[in-house]
């Protein structure tokens, strides 16, 4: 509809109002101190979200080459150790660690210099490094973090892009971790040519334009940095959330060792329960790296909550307004023409088999639909 952004005039609006302010201050110092110890935390610190490279890569969901392995073989040149090193080794302008706020105590920010210790881009997080790196084939940080920078530049959106490129890659348009290669394809986005508009409209046009069976989307949007094969909470998460294929909906990554990232069941109700977690946080305006002391004593949430604004939510009623969210999302996407038949992955899933695990998402309908909220 031509929208290009919704501005907040704040002038003469009230600032905050604490209904207590001693106990939210109490617990905010809790909260911090909670999180600051938190093993996660300060493995964020230190590699940034890049930390989980080769733990995805172990798990056989890495995407590689148009998402047609699960593991790289030089995921450990694009891993969050193999990232601090370079970092910390260059100097310079690099730097790890860095709040992307005032008060943030994750701080999984970075910038990513140079051998000359000149920035090329800042923040090299996971996605980018899984899409833009193993996912086109790459085998070191630089040429991503080039990539980035264009894609940065040219104001798209990195996983999308990854997806796109990987799809045009694999249809011949390009090869296969050639840094030139993808520059030129980024090259026509730039120059506004018809292959640019094809790419820059994302990896669902451009597979559609390519005549590819191969399109790694859900609800149009390109795959974020785990193969739904290997880790099927994830599949569907992107085929059930509102949000379609969005790591941020519900990412079932962290509970790889709860529930069997290759089981069949089980899924459904993993993928329903984050997805009303993080939508919580979402409606809070909460990172969700900060989930960890929330989620572990539900009452320091609440307690925050109420302190602040007068509420009175319980360890169950802080959830309803996730629930409440969701469910108008749905009702949104239906009313825009995204119906539940778009509630689905694309069909190679279903039997072409990822190595090294050699799986398929092999999910029963009646799995899928536990996650309806």
């Amino acid at each position: 509809k031509g929208l290009k952004a919704i501005v907040v005039d704040d002038e003469g609006a009230d600032p905050i109002k604490y209904t207590n302010k001693d106990e939210f201050f109490k617990l905010a110092k809790e909260f911090n101190k909670q999180l600051a110890a938190n093993p996660k935390t300060k493995n964020n610190q230190k590699y940034g979200t890049t930390g989980i490279v080769k733990a995805v890569n172990a798990l056989g969901a890495l995407p590689t080459k148009n998402f047609r392995y699960g593991s790289w073989e030089y995921a450990e040149e694009l891993s969050g150790e193999k990232l601090y090193e370079t970092i910390t080794s260059r100097g310079g302008e690099g730097k790890t660690g860095i709040p992307c706020m005032n008060g943030c105590v994750i701080r999984c920010s970075t910038v990513y210099p140079d051998e000359n210790g000149q920035c090329i881009v800042s923040t090299m997080q996971y996605e980018n490094i899984a899409l833009l790196g193993s996912n086109l084939g790459f085998d070191n940080l630089d040429s991503v973090a080039r990539l980035n920078k264009e894609v940065n530049d040219l104001g798209l959106d990195a996983i999308e892009m990854g997806c796109a490129l990987g799809v045009a890659l694999d249809e011949g348009l390009g090869k296969f971790g050639d840094e030139a290669s993808c520059m030129s394809l980024l090259n026509e986005i730039r120059r506004n040519t018809v292959v640019g508009r094809m790419l820059g409209n994302g990896a669902l046009v451009t597979g559609e334009v390519l005549g590819s069976s191969r399109i790694p989307v859900a609800k149009g949007q390109g795959f974020p940095g785990y193969d739904p094969r290997a880790l099927k909470g994830n599949g569907v998460t992107y085929a059930m959330s509102p949000m379609g294929a969005d790591h941020t909906a519900g990412n079932c990554f962290g509970s790889r060792n709860e529930v069997d990232p290759l089981g069949t069941d089980k899924q459904g109700q993993l993928s329903k329960g984050i997805q009303i977690q993080i939508g919580t946080l979402d409606c809070l305006g909460l990172c969700m790296f900060a989930r960890g002391p929330l989620f572990g004593d539900p009452s320091l949430l609440t307690g925050i909550v109420n302190s602040l604004l007068g509420s009175d939510f319980n360890e169950e009623s802080i959830w309803d307004m996730a629930v409440k969210t969701i469910k108008l999302e749905r009702e949104f996407n239906i009313g825009a023409g995204v119906s539940p038949a778009n509630d689905k992955l694309p069909e190679y899933l279903y039997y072409e088999k990822l190595p090294p695990m050699d799986s398929v998402f092999d999910l029963s309908e009646e799995e899928m639909q536990r996650a309806i909220i």
